[in-house]
């Protein structure tokens, strides 16, 4: 039955060919051929894919905490996640002054730094100093790399590493390279480099006798001193800079300004106060105050010994009636607090405030 279909069809076309004069001599297998041709040539072209847009990247969360070395809120900075591969870089305002942070990164490897907005002096990152513990053992500051997983979320990567060597941190894209600080043979006359990178600084006690102790810290600009941070132990009537205020080794190269003021109060305050150098000026990093207050430092610690409880004994002079002792030990970036004991005086009666 198709074939006389097909048969018929092509019959027809050769007929209504043939009135025009066009099939003279012409047999059936090649009319066939001329008609399938001409079917196909008249066929619409077969459809194009459809163009459809190339998918999002993937992309995955990384987070953790951010450090520096001062006392919160942490300043305005930029956090930076570099890919090393081909040196791509992914900036994060972080202004809230918060010390946590979590940004969305596309799925890929990198490395991760911080910059204070407006100066390249001093950089933090996250490097092998972080799970090192950031001690003064820890002296390996090259950056670490993750991973950040399509979907994933990626923790505990903590841009905490503030303590390196100037080039350690990569600049932000776009900044001046800094010159190295030049080590010189001799410091500047009263010259000290409180983190032992090739700077120095110079730190002075001065008695202004009815105007009292001031301690001073000045930086050395290359050829000159500069004066940059000041505190007075005010009238000395009252209180006073003691002599063991200066700067002291906390188990290793780097040095911290300790500044100890005694107050003249009939309970004998001490104030103690230690400040770590940043790279262009001070931070308070430890801070404790008591009655009867006597302080040293042991290595790496801290250690405070003050009268948590006052009495008398055999109604004699007010004394403490029971001594505290804390002691705090410096990491590299914070004091933190590894042991305390308390010791009772022997037949002292506590006098109630």
């Amino acid at each position: 039955m198709r074939k006389q279909t097909k048969l018929s069809l092509i019959i027809i076309v050769a007929v209504l060919l043939g009135g025009c004069g066009l099939l003279t001599g012409t047999n059936p297998d090649t009319i066939a051929t001329s008609v399938a041709a001409t079917l196909t040539a008249g066929a619409p072209p077969p459809a194009s894919p459809t163009n459809t847009s190339q998918p999002a990247p993937a992309v995955g969360t990384v987070s953790g905490q951010i450090c520096f070395p001062s006392e919160p809120p942490l300043p305005e900075m930029t956090l930076y996640f570099r890919d090393p591969a081909n040196e791509q870089v992914i900036s994060v305002p972080h202004s809230d002054g918060t010390g946590l942070y979590s940004a969305q990164l596309t799925a890929g490897t990198y490395v991760a730094y911080a910059w204070r907005n407006g100066d390249t002096t001093l950089g933090g990152s996250y490097s092998q100093a972080v799970p090192c513990g950031l001690s003064v053992n820890c002296t390996d500051h090259n950056l670490l790399s993750f991973v950040v997983e399509p979907g994933g979320s990626t923790n505990g990567i903590d841009i905490c590493d503030w303590y390196g060597a100037p080039g350690d941190v990569p600049l932000p894209p776009g900044a001046p390279a800094q010159p190295l600080p030049t080590a010189t043979a001799t410091p500047p006359p009263g010259g000290i480099s409180l983190n032992c990178d090739g700077t120095y600084q110079r730190i002075q006690v001065a008695d202004y006798g009815a105007t009292g102790k001031v301690v001073s810290v000045d930086r050395w600009n290359g050829n000159q001193w500069v004066n940059i941070w000041n505190t007075s132990g005010g009238d000395p009537n009252q209180q006073q800079v003691t002599d063991d205020s200066g700067p002291y080794t906390f188990g290793g190269c780097q040095q911290l300004l300790v500044v100890s003021i005694r107050h003249s109060n009939p309970q004998v305050t001490l104030d103690v106060n230690i400040y770590a150098w940043n790279g262009s000026g001070l931070n308070q990093v430890y801070a404790v105050q008591g009655y009867y207050g006597e302080w040293n430092v042991v290595d790496n610690r801290s250690i405070f010994r003050s009268a948590s409880q006052l009495g008398t004994v055999s109604d004699g002079p007010l004394q403490p009636c029971e001594w505290t002792t804390l002691e705090h030990t410096w990491n590299g970036a914070t004091f933190t607090q590894t042991n305390m004991t308390v010791e009772s005086v022997p037949n002292c009666t506590v006098t109630m405030p």
